[in-house]
């Protein structure tokens, strides 16, 4: 008779052993995909939290260095692994006479600085350090994005005070400094259109001293575009590659947790003389955060682990002892003119027929059990979808997982009779 027909009949004909293997199998394989997918989760989870902090450096020119962060310098940093993304940052003074900003020590002197808002050229607003700290809030229209032109962003006082709102203009030119130089001496005109106004959440220390120009509600930020062509009407005969960020550039992680290692990268790179260069880092959200993200992925590590370690251990031991009880089988088979593997290769079969259905079942009965795990872990995954996780990966270590464990329990048990001859058998059974 074939193995495969012997191992048949002994399934259908012991049902109860079947069963009771069949529920046992499905608990186990279901626990070890749950835990896998747990664990996998966990550790994106904590990616996502740790880039929705996020975490940052900047790069900017020190005082007593020729050395420049030019466009040259930010098309090349940009590229580096782990950067997700990056902000360019300069700084002007805006004259723009008419313009009514919040009262300063200037207000109503008739200086220059009097009609001066600071104007901060961004690659992409939301990415200044005011917003990224939630000294700034956006409250109507839309961050200042990489391909605007002739842009602004302002606060909700100006706008106030000067009775302005989204789709409005105003006009300025840029000069280089506060008070020393006519408002018109360097600087193309130009017209903004206003697509976003910000609220300050945090208010900054003032004093009476405090010129308007450098009050946080009369800073307005405008695009890169606006900021470069300004440049262009100071240096008119510098290659465009030539371009200083006069405030740095801010380059953003997507892993904060491997800030010192990407900085160091950085400085290895043939880009500049990083001697003649200010590296910043600003990673105090994560470090702050750090510890509960790795004890979610410490912990979910450690529940795999004990999880992974009882099904073998329960599978195994159930296996041993179901097999070794089959002593007295195996010795009849075997004087019957069966070989002792092919005995071994049938009771192997015998547990790999219960065991196909039972991982079909743990397959199906896990991803259900997922959504309820989900809801009761809240929102440690982050919004995960833990099902996403019960995929090929995971159900093909929990089958070869079960087929080893299964093969190996099976031999174990079978070693006594794979080494007697049949006449030893018979002998012991006598």
């Amino acid at each position: 008779m074939p193995v495969g027909k012997r191992a048949w009949l002994y399934v259908s004909r012991n049902k109860k052993r079947s069963v009771l293997l069949f529920l046992l199998l499905t608990a186990l394989m279901t626990i070890s995909l749950l835990g896998l997918a747990l664990h996998a989760a966990s550790k994106d989870a904590g990616k996502l939290l740790r880039s929705s902090i996020g975490g940052y450096f900047t790069i900017q020119s020190a005082a007593d260095s020729d050395e420049k962060v030019d466009e040259r310098l930010l098309q090349q940093v940009k590229t580096l692994d782990n950067i997700s993304r990056y902000n360019g940052v300069d700084t002007y003074y805006l004259y723009t006479e008419g313009l009514q900003l919040m009262p300063g020590s200037n207000h109503g002197t008739g200086l220059v600085g009097e009609f001066m808002p600071k104007l901060i050229g961004c690659t992409d607003s939301s990415l200044h350090e005011r917003f990224v700290a939630v000294s700034f809030q956006l409250k109507e229209g839309r961050h200042i994005q990489a391909d605007d032109q002739g842009k602004a962003v302002i606060s909700e006082a100006v706008a106030g005070r000067n009775h302005l709102s989204l789709g409005d203009t105003i006009h300025g030119s840029a000069v280089n400094g506060v008070r020393g130089w006519p408002p018109h001496a360097w600087g193309a005109e130009q017209d903004f259109e206003i697509v976003g106004i910000y609220t300050t959440v945090r208010n900054e220390p003032v004093s009476p001293s405090t010129p308007e120009c450098d009050l946080q509600e009369n800073i307005i930020f405008t695009d890169i575009a606006a900021a470069k062509a300004f440049y262009q009407s100071k240096f008119p005969d510098r290659d465009p590659e030539e371009y200083e960020y006069g405030s740095g550039i801010m380059l953003f992680l997507e892993d904060p947790a491997h800030m010192e290692e990407t900085v160091a990268a950085l400085k290895t790179q043939p880009y500049a003389d990083w001697d003649g260069l200010i590296l910043s880092e600003n990673n105090a959200a994560y470090t702050q955060a750090a510890g509960p993200i790795q004890q979610i992925e410490v912990i979910s590590l450690l529940l795999l682990l004990v999880i992974l370690v009882l099904s073998v251990a329960i599978l195994a031991l159930i296996l041993l002892l179901w097999t070794r009880e089959r002593t007295t089988e195996a010795g009849i088979l075997i004087s019957m003119g069966l070989s002792p593997r092919s005995v071994m290769k049938q009771i192997i079969l015998e547990n790999d027929m219960v065991g196909a259905p039972a991982f079909l079942a743990a397959a199906l009965l896990s991803r259900g059990i997922s959504g309820i795990l989900e809801r009761w872990l809240g929102g440690l995954l982050q919004n995960i979808c833990l099902a996403d996780y019960i995929g090929l990966p995971q159900l093909a270590v929990v089958l070869l997982c079960a087929a080893a464990v299964i093969a190996v329990s099976v031999l174990l048990a079978c070693i006594p009779f794979l080494r007697q001859k049949p006449r030893e058998i018979l002998t012991t059974l006598s």
